[in-house]
């Protein structure tokens, strides 16, 4: 038997497996911003730009009200070669595995469809050349790689400017933020 001790007070006996479920439990928060002060964001990625472990995320996506978007069937999803109807931005920073440097991604999922690298040049948002595109697929989006230094502003950037032209709606510019650990 191994010891426990939870935020809900309680401290006492529990089984191994019971005791490692606890400490892998994942946590979570979330919080809103706009596309002219993202600075919670910044501080974000700037403490957690290299991680020991592959167990944090950042995600973006637009800030919808209920109702606002159109929800699809459930076959549209199974059979259609397109992401989901809200589009979402995420982050992930650099970690070690097995003693290799995995570097920073970025991943955007969304409803356009082919060629959404090709739709965001259209809208004048390049890609920075130090940035490497794994790829640009309909229906599991767009990852990219980014150097081992990079700046968080350009990210965020980035994350705001191709939520808004791929997203199939419109929007105010307020953006939800998810940080998992």
């Amino acid at each position: 038997m191994g010891r426990l001790e939870t935020n809900r007070r309680y401290y006492g006996p529990a089984s191994p497996v019971v005791v490692e479920l606890v400490h892998m439990a994942i946590s979570y928060r979330t919080f809103r911003f706009s596309a002219h002060n993202f600075d919670e964001i910044i501080m974000v990625l700037q403490a957690n730009h290299h991680v020991s472990e592959q167990n944090f995320w950042l995600h973006i996506e637009p800030f919808v009200e209920d109702g606002q978007v159109h929800t699809s069937s459930i076959f549209w999803r199974m059979f259609s070669s397109r992401g989901p109807i809200v589009p979402k931005f995420t982050w992930v920073p650099s970690y070690e595995r097995k003693e290799q440097l995995m570097p920073a991604q970025i991943g955007i999922t969304h409803p356009v469809g082919t060629k959404a690298v090709n739709r965001l040049k259209d809208f004048g948002i390049e890609i920075p050349e130090n940035w490497s595109l794994h790829q640009d697929h309909p229906k599991r989006g767009i990852v990219l790689s980014l150097p081992e230094v990079y700046s968080q502003d350009d990210v965020v950037n980035f994350a705001v400017r191709s939520l808004q032209i791929l997203s199939p709606f419109e929007f105010d510019g307020s953006y939800i933020a998810s940080v998992t650990v």
